[in-house]
């Protein structure tokens, strides 16, 4: 039985894949005078940052049999200049199973890193992850991956009378055994 998604993807590149990356490398270099681009600007928090998203086809760079159905390949550069410091560039590299335009992978790129953070604030805001001194072999990531199954049973509670933060929930339910039991679905014996 042949299962089909009809997902796209938007992956990024790194070093990991040190053929593919260099390829995507070599391409954006090559077609130079190819490349579709947008450039965005923003001002805050005392940094100045630049970004240029570049589009290029995937044809003849990405193997068909290792990436099935990539469209486009994507670089973007980051110029980032913080007052009194020196300034610095960032190139990042993309895989897309659609044929997107370059803002459209801006876009995308930079709603992924908007989620990201959102997440490691809340991790950090309700389960201090930050503070952890849990450094051991692969405690981290395990303690990592509790956290958020914790968070995702407190956002999944919903018979809460009164609408309570996260952190609140999560403290509510250290102190009350019946609450801890309800937040993981369980049943006393």
């Amino acid at each position: 039985m042949k299962i089909t998604c009809k997902a796209d993807y938007l992956l990024a590149v790194k070093g990991n894949q040190p053929n593919l990356y260099q390829a995507i490398q070599d391409a954006f270099l090559d077609r130079k005078d190819r490349v579709a681009y947008v450039e965005q600007v923003e001002h805050g928090h005392g940094r100045l940052v630049t970004q240029r998203c570049s589009v290029l086809p995937a044809g003849g760079v990405v193997p068909d049999n290792d990436w099935p159905r990539c469209a486009v390949i994507a670089r973007i550069d980051s110029v980032r200049q913080i007052k009194g410091q020196p300034l610095s560039l960032e190139q990042r590299y993309y895989l897309a199973s659609r044929n997107l335009a370059p803002a459209e992978v801006a876009e995308a790129v930079r709603s992924h890193w908007g989620i990201e953070n959102q997440l490691h604030w809340v991790l950090d805001v309700t389960m201090k992850e930050d503070a952890s001194a849990c450094r051991k072999d692969n405690a981290p990531e395990n303690l990592s991956l509790l956290k958020k199954i914790v968070l995702n049973l407190l956002r999944m509670d919903t018979t809460d009378k009164v609408k309570s933060s996260l952190r609140l929930k999560r403290k509510r339910a250290a102190w009350d055994d019946e609450l801890r039991r309800r937040f993981l679905g369980l049943t006393p014996l």
